[in-house]
């Protein structure tokens, strides 16, 4: 080996254990920066003629594996959607309230079935009279805050599927920006990977509101579909279009009837092109966006349903099951539609009958003596008021109902409702919990694919310094000898 050959090696050493030394650091010093990945630069040993040449630095990669990433994007996507259904389920419960729970619909049911029983054998206590139109108000409230409850998740739902169509589309735009730097940059040899974090927690960002697979393309660039293939980004952003509703969504309201749907740019001379989400199946369902169209559009809309359907149950039994002459001239009974609109939101419009409500003008002996009379009559006279405690108990079939197909009386199926409603929502924080702790295991596990382990890079940190040294005491070693033949 020749002086020169000795010296090429020697510098070439130096230069590439400088650049390992270079990129250890910057791995310890980003070790719990968020989405930073673990750097690695390789080296390859260069030779020409046959002889050694030295060291080349081939180039830095950033840690990555593509499969743990891909399936904890996955579950980021699918707890994100569980916990928006779980949530909305909390809140459903909550104001339709436990059967233990004395605000709830079952039990104001319950209630006020007592408090007729008491009020038909003691029909000239004002006491007892005055309890149960209380209760009897109490129960149209509770049923008008689970239709408030239900509009004020819609609301929200429809909101918020606004505010994340717009975060998906501007994440998408500079996911687009990075593919071209990435691109440019690759092309002249420079050092991508910061670049690439970037991008990387932007996609997770995406993934997160709609589930993504991610296809590498030419130059270092990255293609985007859904799990269900729909495309993002492809050399072009295919951008999502919403339109929030102008004002709070009520019982009414349903896609392409005062809500909107979701769209996206084709491409299409048309202009953007209607797609489906919060079915299941839709190319843009799996992540929170899909969750909220189905949350908006199904889950909220069933319990709506449902509640109409018990307010017009219980406004039918005091009107279909008693005599004429317990009603009003209207023909109206103990509970009544203000607006005597359709069933759709009328949970929300359920009311007392004025007529034996105090504080609208109205006399509780009313509901004792006809809600059409002008005068008390037979205080002692229980047959309107048996009347009533026996259209509230008739058991009839539940018919219409998601909740239960069995006969009974009114407070029973409170109940049978509230039981549904809470089997789904345990069932929700069932999933909730599962996929908490799935994605939890991914996420380790991804850290430990990806991360920075600080004890492993100052093992290799120590290893550069030797070499280091080495290619250090090479070069002084070919300085003595040089000065040996410049001084002879």
């Amino acid at each position: 080996m020749s002086i020169s050959s000795a010296l090429n090696n020697a510098s070439s050493g130096l230069a590439a254990q400088s650049r390992l030394a270079e990129t250890i650091s910057n791995n310890v010093a980003n070790a719990l920066t968020p989405g930073y990945a673990r750097r690695t630069t390789e080296l390859s040993s260069v030779a020409l003629g046959g002889y050694g040449q030295g060291v080349t630095v081939v180039g830095t990669t950033r840690a990555g594996n593509a499969t743990l990433t891909a399936e904890r994007r996955a579950m980021d996507a699918a707890l994100g959607a569980s916990g928006t259904r779980s949530d909305a389920y909390d809140r459903i419960l909550t104001a339709i309230g436990d059967t233990s729970s004395d605000t709830s619909v079952a039990s104001m049911a319950t209630k006020l079935e007592t408090a007729l029983m008491t009020a038909t054998s003691s029909p000239q206590s004002t006491t007892a009279l005055n309890n149960a139109v209380s209760v009897a108000k109490d129960l149209a409230s509770a049923v008008n805050r689970v239709s408030d409850e239900t509009a004020s998740l819609r609301t929200e739902a429809d909101a918020e599927i606004g505010r994340q169509v717009t975060q998906v589309n501007a994440a998408l735009n500079k996911i687009d920006t990075l593919n071209d730097k990435i691109k440019t940059l690759a092309a002249t040899g420079g050092d991508t990977t910061s670049l690439e974090d970037q991008r990387a927690q932007l996609i997770d960002s995406v993934s997160a509101v709609v589930p993504v697979k991610v296809a590498n393309r030419d130059g270092g660039a990255v293609a985007l579909f859904t799990q269900n293939g729909g495309a993002l980004l492809d050399g072009r952003v295919y951008e999502l279009s919403f339109t929030p509703a102008s004002t709070a969504v009520t019982a009414d309201m349903t896609v392409g009837s005062g809500l909107s749907g979701l769209s996206q740019d084709v491409g299409a001379l048309t202009g953007p092109v209607a797609v489906t989400a919060g079915t299941g199946a839709g190319l843009f369902d799996g992540g929170t966006l899909g969750a909220l169209f189905e949350l908006r559009d199904t889950i909220a809309p069933q319990v709506q349903g449902e509640m109409d359907g018990y307010a017009a149950d219980i406004i039918d039994r005091f009107q279909s099951l008693m005599p004429s002459s317990a009603l009003d001239a209207s023909g109206n009974g103990l509970f009544v539609d203000p607006a005597s609109g359709t069933q759709t939101g009328l949970a929300g419009r359920l009311a007392v009958n004025a007529a034996v409500d105090p504080s609208s003008g109205g006399a509780v002996w009313r509901l004792r003596d006809g809600l059409a009379a002008t005068s008390e009559g037979n205080v002692g006279d229980g047959t309107t008021l048996q009347a009533l405690s026996d259209a509230f108990t008739t058991s009839r079939a539940a018919t219409g109902f998601a909740s239960t197909t069995s006969s009974g009386g009114a407070a029973a199926l409170a109940s049978e409702i509230t039981s549904f409603f809470a089997s789904r929502g345990a069932r929700s924080d069932e999933d909730r919990a599962y996929l908490s702790a799935r994605q939890a295991t991914l996420a380790e596990q991804e850290s430990s694919a990806t991360g920075v382990d600080s004890d492993s890079e100052l093992q290799s940190l120590t290893l550069v310094e030797q070499a280091y040294a080495a290619n250090a005491k090479v070069l002084s070693v070919i300085d003595d000898l040089m000065q040996l033949l410049l001084e002879n």
